[in-house]
């Protein structure tokens, strides 16, 4: 649906285009816009600096509240929770039609299950047009929120019939305005409830929130330089040029490079991001052109399929968070699944050595369990070689109960959402053990009951990821799911086909000048309204106020 259509729900109009409500709810003026926007990138980058400037904006746009949500965001991202907080209150009582303000309220109360004042901040009947009778269109995110909100709520209050009404909206809305969300996620939280109706809740609420957690130790694999590499194939040096629209062609020519001084020069092509992190995050400015040489190197790795790249796969792994983040960030626990998995999948005790490695990241390890689960869903005939990993896992982490280098109840937890979707029946008394030990962070997947209930629901979604043959095939995909590439709207070769107002790439651009300290960027929403929130991290609770993990919740959905 194109940005400027209207949808019609619970009798008001939905559009994509915000313009017309920025102005009318707001006065936000062209000049104003790209003060938010820019304020926007500082606040994702929780630059101290930006705490004067969102203050004097404030002062000098008293009746502009996105200023002040940007500082409640600011605030929150830096850890200062209690401002953060203040902030909101104040937002909500100086601007009571601002309607994140009131969203923000009613996802704190959710999260801290003060369910009794929903209600209050949100109307007893949990609808917008009842909220706001006076307004006739709302924006497409606005309604998006809003109603993950009470979806929530009445999740939290046990109440089926009015979640599955709010979820009707959010199928309706998804499906209006190609938001992508997981529906799934949703339909699995009510059909949760409907089932745990029926049965008696055990749960201590300190045995729910414990987590056990493994100090994350990056391992040296190489030495840090400002010296780029020297590669065998001169070829190779077009890499650090393209981004993901590169020419076909030019993909076809690297891969018929002979074999052994290609894998070597892709070896050292991923050991560079590495050695130079400081130069290509602080030295240089974030671009998918000189950036996503790493994207080309792991893709070409996974067509060449050659037995030595998985070790290098654990090299990048076993790095510390900063490099993780700036190099992988979702990429990690999506994407590059299918990346291991090609060079990983006839490699199970590589795989099984690597988890127990003591002191590795989180997400580092939980790949390997998605990578683990792939295997069997993609290739069937070797369930029962899955299943006896899986097994062996359990067993060593039941012998290993003590171990603080090791045992991590949101990595375990991950490895029963796995086997949940794979419905692995044949291990229930191991997870069981699992669960008796209190090894698991039910935070992310539920009591013992929930899990019971979802492992033998034969009408569990398949969550079988897509494999591709060739590099040209997997860009295909990325281009079309990334938000930079759909945005940019380019042929396969670059070229623009039609520019895009407000394109990521010009805003990055544009605010690129605004800030020199720290250039690798997250990937912007434009034209926003209101602002909206920056995405939590991985591990953080979800801001939707459902209680879980973000990865597990909302990490999927299209950002408000």
């Amino acid at each position: 649906m194109a940005d400027n259509e209207i949808i019609l729900i619970s009798g008001y109009k939905i559009t994509g285009s915000p313009s017309e409500i920025n102005h009318q709810l707001y006065g936000v003026t062209p000049e104003i816009q790209e003060l938010l926007e820019g304020m926007h990138v500082k606040v994702q980058k929780k630059k101290n600096s930006a705490v004067k400037e969102l203050n004097d904006l404030i002062k000098k746009y008293p009746s502009i509240p996105q200023f002040k949500d940007l500082l409640s965001i600011l605030y929150e991202k830096q850890g200062n929770h209690f401002m953060a907080a203040e902030l909101n209150r104040r937002l909500d009582s100086i601007h009571p039609d601002y309607l994140y303000g009131r969203i923000n309220l009613a996802n704190t109360a959710i999260a801290n299950d003060e369910y009794e004042k929903v209600p209050e901040i949100l109307c007893e009947e949990m609808e917008l047009k009842v909220l706001y009778p006076e307004r006739e269109v709302f924006h497409s995110a606005e309604v998006l929120a809003f109603y993950k909100t009470a979806f929530y709520y009445f999740i939290g209050i046990e109440n089926a019939e009015e979640a599955r009404v709010r979820l009707e909206i959010l199928q309706k809305l998804n499906e209006g305005f190609n938001m992508e969300l997981d529906m799934f996620e949703f339909s699995r939280e009510l059909m949760v409830l409907n089932l745990a109706n029926s049965l008696t809740q055990d749960d201590d609420e300190e045995d729910v929130l414990r987590s056990l957690t493994v100090e994350h130790i990056p391992v040296k694999v190489v030495e840090e330089t400002t010296e780029a590499p020297v590669f065998e194939n001169e070829l190779i040096q077009e890499l650090y040029h393209n981004d993901l629209c590169i020419d076909p062609a030019f993909i076809h020519q690297i891969l018929l490079l002979q074999h052994e001084s290609l894998v070597s020069d892709l070896h050292k092509m991923l050991y560079d991001s590495i050695a130079r992190h400081k130069v290509f995050t602080q030295d240089m400015k974030w671009k998918p052109e000189t950036h996503e040489f790493f994207i080309h190197a792991l893709s070409l790795l996974a067509d060449l399929k050659d037995d030595r790249s998985l070790d290098v796969i654990f090299d990048l792994i076993r790095q510390d968070e900063d490099y993780i983040e700036t190099w992988l960030t979702d990429y990690l626990t999506d994407d590059f699944c299918e990346i291991v998995y090609h060079l990983g999948s006839d490699k199970l005790d590589k795989l099984r050595s690597f988890v127990f490695e003591p002191n590795r990241y989180l997400h580092s390890r939980t790949l390997i369990s998605s990578v683990v689960q792939q295997i069997a869903l993609h290739q069937p005939q070797r369930r029962t070689e899955v299943i006896d990993w899986y097994k062996s896992v359990i067993d060593e982490i039941l012998e290993r109960v003590e171990d603080e280098t090791i045992i991590d109840s949101e990595w375990i937890a991950f490895i029963v959402g796995d086997l949940i979707d794979l419905q692995a029946i044949e291990l229930t008394s191991q997870i069981t053990e699992l669960f008796y030990h209190g090894l698991v962070f039910k935070k992310i997947v539920g009591n013992l009951s929930d899990c019971m209930i979802e492992i033998a629901d034969e009408s569990i979604i398949n969550r079988m990821k897509p494999l591709f043959e060739t590099t040209i095939d997997r860009y295909d995909y990325y281009r079309d799911k990334w938000h930079y590439y759909r945005t940019s709207n380019r042929d396969i070769f670059g070229h623009k086909i039609v520019e895009k107002e407000s394109s990521y790439q010009e805003v990055k651009e544009k605010y690129d000048e605004v800030d020199n300290e720290s250039n690798y960027e997250e990937e912007i929403e434009t034209t926003p309204l209101p602002v909206e929130k920056p995405k939590a991290g991985r591990n953080d609770p979800c801001p939707c106020g459902s209680g879980k993990k973000y990865k597990k919740c909302c990490l999927n959905s299209v950002e408000r």
